[in-house]
């Protein structure tokens, strides 16, 4: 199958407005889970949204479905290079350029992306092709912020006394994905979908 093609022209414009910004990630995450990188200059990351994010605004560490890279972690950016021409090597049709490429982390065995120049972000499936996951870091941090909102839905470990309702968790959570970031999850191979089925399954098949 064709690697999806990611974000129809009519959507690659960048948003007015940051989806979550550093409040909202401290409620969720605490101020000491977040991660950013330091000195970060416009040569290293073009793209502005992209940049301000990772500096003043930052990305869990390792709570949650998501965990930062060690390059993240290290505040050692490393973009492009041999390591990621290899990795396009591996996939001849895959349509993306991953010469401008950071490494964010992973959610679970799935490697996560952003274009430094665009601001695009890609996920490389354990066991599928690179495709789109959001179309912006804003938009990844969002979408895991609902992933906790929802938690007490369908982690038994974090349920309160109503207990879990999986089913509806799934549901609240593709509606706000679809409302915020509507390309991540067009298509159907995207790991998003496997996150809403470990959802459904109160985690034990993630």
């Amino acid at each position: 199958m064709e690697p999806f093609d990611g974000l129809p022209e009519r959507k690659r414009k960048t948003r007015m407005n940051p989806l979550t910004d550093r409040a909202g990630m401290e409620s969720t995450f605490g101020p000491d889970n977040l991660v950013t990188l330091d000195g970060v200059s416009p040569e290293v990351v073009p793209h502005e949204a992209t940049r301000v994010f990772l500096t003043q605004v930052g990305l869990p560490d390792r709570g949650g479905w998501f965990e930062a890279g060690q390059c993240l972690l290290d505040g050692d950016p490393g973009i492009g290079g041999p390591e990621w021409q290899a990795v396009a090597e591996t996939y001849p049709d895959c349509p993306f350029d991953m010469s401008t490429w950071l490494a964010l982390g992973g959610i679970g065995m799935d490697d996560v992306i952003v274009d430094t120049a665009a601001g695009t972000v890609y996920c490389i499936p354990d066991d599928g092709s690179p495709h789109l996951l959001n179309s912006g870091i804003d938009a990844l941090a969002h979408f895991l912020r609902a992933l906790e909102e929802e938690r007490p839905e369908y982690d038994p470990e974090a349920a309160g006394d109503e207990g879990v309702d999986p089913e509806g968790a799934a549901e609240r959570l593709l509606h706000r994905m679809r409302q915020a970031d509507p390309a991540a999850v067009e298509n159907p191979q995207s790991s998003w979908y496997r996150v809403l089925e470990g959802v459904r399954n109160l985690l034990q098949a993630y």
